[in-house]
């Protein structure tokens, strides 16, 4: 079955800011953690937050009676009221988590309310938001929901009309159209959030180019409840579904193409479990073999097999930068060596990874006693090819082998954890991606120069910080697809500390810098039509983390695969330049 996913399902802006202020606070606020209100719309949310230790405060505690502790102001907004009454409570601190876009038309309502405007509001009037927005109304606020509630209005002269954030353009444009019959000219903020706009605007094209559509989300979400409603103007059949137990296997198997949208209020790693579920379907249509090469491939991808691969190819070039013939044995290591750290790594980052990638996740519950027990034999092979290539390639691989296990081992005392914010090397902010490129690094460019006793240092630190800046840029374009998850585990990633457009500008940097690099490397001495080669997989890598961030592919084994096709490549060009 083919799955298309829109480009912008998922938490939008508002929902990321209120979730990352909540497991901040949760990771590492003092006291107890509490949100008034649910913060989102979204049971498993809800649940993973109270698995986290924050609790939902239904109702505000009497003055005087709390000593200390945070409350999170939920994503949908409050009465300005409420929050005078939770500090009166005594809570030492209230973190404002009310969406940007909320606030604004908080303002607006606010400001036509002190000049004495009567306030229309269009939305539902016992959702959250529309309950808070009455509250900055002064008295002054009423709620119309369709088009036929105009004409219960009482009389008004000064009117102003904003709407629900999440309320779909239409049903909006039909009551002001109602109000201005009915009332004359009135003042009117169309404050429906631009993702709402493009969500619903998306589903419309989207349903259209595929036989069905699923909409993942909780039951209580309003935007949700849009979408599936928007869908289902196509004529097209919707699955409305909060979690991917939910899918009806017979119902979809009979469909070719399924789009798959999501509510503002629906995480990441929900939508993830829903695409692995529809991937495994196997439409009545497909035929035999696609489906056995679609299995075979996954199998390769998953298991790390391709990237291991690409660490081969990888060595190959990096001995060619440094005047090296590539050696087979060079090329086995660091296969050898690079799949052992991954699949350990990644069992020893299983809790992110049910979150990052649920696909994965079953990948490796499922074969576990085989990748464990091939990750251990690749890295006892790793290090006999080194005891056969002499005593430094033996010392480096051990020494590089044992930080990766001391990785996630507390190394840090007690007494200074508290000071220092860390227990182990894993708990360094980006530690992960700096690690993993140094350790390429130091496999494919260091080795062979050790092995063959052939110190270059300007072609050995091209050789390096060709790999290096390759490996960290793969890895920080997946940290940001995973950075939902590694929040969640309270995992310090690049993007979370810089931000992800920021890491991702950082990538680009990097990426040019590199391109810059191997453009001028000739002048020190490696062939010109090698580096212009190796240029190749940077512009590949380019373009692969602009897909990728811009959402114009399903996040998977076939993204996965094309990022890691790069490593192919580089080897593949550097050994046709190097035989022909």
């Amino acid at each position: 079955m083919r799955v298309r996913l829109a480009r912008h399902a998922g938490f939008c802006m508002g929902v990321r800011r209120a979730m990352e202020l909540a497991l901040a606070q949760a990771h590492h606020g003092e006291g107890p953690v509490f949100t008034y209100g649910p913060l989102i719309h979204n049971p498993q949310v809800l649940e993973l937050l109270k698995s986290k230790g924050i609790r939902v405060l239904e109702e505000i505690p009497p003055e005087g009676s709390v000593a200390g502790g945070t409350v999170i102001i939920r994503a949908h907004g409050v009465p300005p009221q409420d929050k005078a009454r939770l500090k009166r409570a005594g809570f030492s601190q209230i973190v404002e988590g009310t969406c940007p876009r909320v606030i604004r038309v908080q303002a607006i309502i606010a400001r036509a309310a002190k000049r004495g405007a009567d306030v229309v509001i269009v939305g539902d009037a016992s959702h959250p938001e529309v309950v808070g927005l009455l509250g900055h109304a002064q008295g002054r606020g009423l709620v119309v929901s369709r088009p036929g509630e105009v004409a219960g209005l009482p009389m008004l002269k000064d009117v102003v009309v904003v709407a629900q954030t999440t309320q779909t353009g239409e049903n909006f444009a039909a009551i002001v159209q109602e109000l201005i019959s009915r009332f004359g000219p009135v003042e009117v903020h169309e404050t429906i959030c631009e993702a709402t706009h493009r969500r619903q605007d998306e589903v419309k094209s989207l349903a259209q180019e595929v036989d069905g559509v699923v909409v993942v989300g909780g039951r209580n979400s309003g935007n949700t409840q849009r979408l599936a409603q928007v869908a289902a103007l196509s004529g097209k059949p919707v699955f409305a579904v909060e979690t991917e137990e939910e899918l009806s296997r017979a119902e979809l198997a009979h469909l070719e193409t399924v789009g798959v949208t999501a509510g503002a209020s629906t995480p990441n790693w929900l939508i993830k479990r829903v695409l692995r579920e529809l991937g495994a379907i196997r439409s009545e249509r497909e035929g035999g073999g696609s489906y056995i090469l679609r299995r075979v491939f996954r199998f390769f991808v998953r298991s790390q097999l391709l990237v291991a691969l690409g660490a081969a190819g990888m060595t190959c070039a990096a001995s060619l930068l440094q005047g090296l013939i590539p050696h087979p044995a060079l090329a086995a290591t660091a296969f050898f060596y690079i799949y052992a750290m991954h699949i350990l790594n990644h069992f020893l980052d299983k809790e992110a990874g049910q979150y990052n990638d649920p696909d994965r996740a079953q990948f490796l519950a499922k074969h576990r006693a085989f990748l464990i027990g091939s990750g251990i034999f690749s890295a006892a092979a790793a290090l006999m090819l080194c005891v056969m290539m002499g005593p430094w390639p033996f010392v480096i691989v051990s020494l590089i082998s044992l930080l990766g296990i001391l990785y996630s081992v507390p190394v840090v005392p007690p007494s200074l954890k508290a000071r220092l914010k860390f227990a182990s090397l894993k708990d360094i902010p980006g530690s992960k991606t700096v690690s993993a490129a140094g350790a390429w690094a130091v496999v494919v460019a260091v080795l062979p120069a050790v092995g063959f006793e052939a110190w270059q240092p300007a072609a050995l630190a091209l050789a390096f910080v060709y790999t290096a800046v390759l490996v960290f840029c793969r890895c920080a374009v997946f940290d940001v697809l995973d950075v939902q998850g590694d929040l969640v585990v309270g995992k310090e990633t690049i993007p979370i500390m810089l931000g992800e457009e920021g890491t991702l500008r950082l990538v680009s940097w990097l990426l040019a810098g590199l391109a810059l690099l191997m453009l001028l490397a000739p002048l020190a001495g490696p062939p010109t039509a090698l580096c212009l080669l190796l240029l190749l997989p940077i512009a590949g890598l380019a373009l692969m983390q602009r897909v990728l961030s811009r959402g114009d592919m399903l996040p998977g084994a076939l993204s996965e695969a094309l990022v890691d096709f790069n490593f192919w490549l580089a080897g593949v060009l550097a050994l046709a330049w190097w035989i022909i």
